[in-house]
C-alpha cells in the first residue's frame, strides 16, 4: 500500500481528507506540523505528500520546498491543499474545501495509477462453509496399527 503523509493543522480539513482517502482504500500518516512531518519522512520516505497550504502559516509548505532541494527527498509527489504561491516543481494544487473526487483522482495520478482504477481490494474471503472445512479438518477415528519398532 502506498505511504501517504498528510501534513495539516486544520482538524476539520484533516477529517475531510482522511474520509475522502478512506473511500479510495488509502490511509494517510498524519503530521500536524513541519517538524513532525520531517520526523516521519526520516523514518520512511512517503510515496506522496499532502500538505495544507496554511499549515503553520506556510511552514509546512516551506518544508516541501526544502525537501525538493535535498537529493534524498527530491521528487516526492506533492499535493497542496488550498491556495499558495511559489509551489515546488510538479506540485498540484487543490482548492479548499477539498472535493473528494478531485482529491482521489489527483492522488491516484500522482501515485501513477490510471484514472478510474479500482480501489485496492481487501483480502480475499472464502465462504464460511469453506473456512469451516479449512479450519477444522475431518478427524480420522479408524484405529491404526502401531508403528513398527
Amino acid at each position: 500500500m502506498a505511504r501517504l503523509l498528510l501534513v495539516d493543522d486544520d482538524i476539520a480539513e484533516i477529517s475531510a481528507v482522511k474520509r475522502a482517502l478512506a473511500r479510495s482504500a488509502l490511509a494517510p500518516v498524519l503530521a500536524t506540523n513541519a517538524s513532525d512531518a520531517l520526523a516521519s519522512i526520516a523514518q520512511r520516505r512517503p510515496d506522496l505528500l499532502l500538505i495544507g497550504a496554511t499549515c503553520e502559516n506556510g511552514g509546512a509548505l516551506a518544508l516541501a520546498r526544502r525537501l525538493e532541494q535535498d537529493e534524498a527527498t527530491r521528487g516526492i509527489p506533492l499535493i497542496v491543499l488550498g491556495g499558495a504561491d511559489d509551489l515546488p516543481p510538479g506540485a498540484v494544487q487543490l482548492p479548499r474545501p477539498v472535493d473528494p473526487s478531485a482529491l482521489s483522482a489527483q492522488v491516484r495520478a500522482k501515485l501513477g495509477e490510471p484514472p478510474g482504477a479500482p480501489a485496492p481490494a481487501g483480502p480475499a474471503r472464502a465462504p464460511s462453509a469453506v473456512l469451516g472445512r479449512l479450519a477444522a479438518p475431518a478427524l480420522d477415528l479408524e484405529p491404526r496399527p502401531p508403528p513398527p519398532p
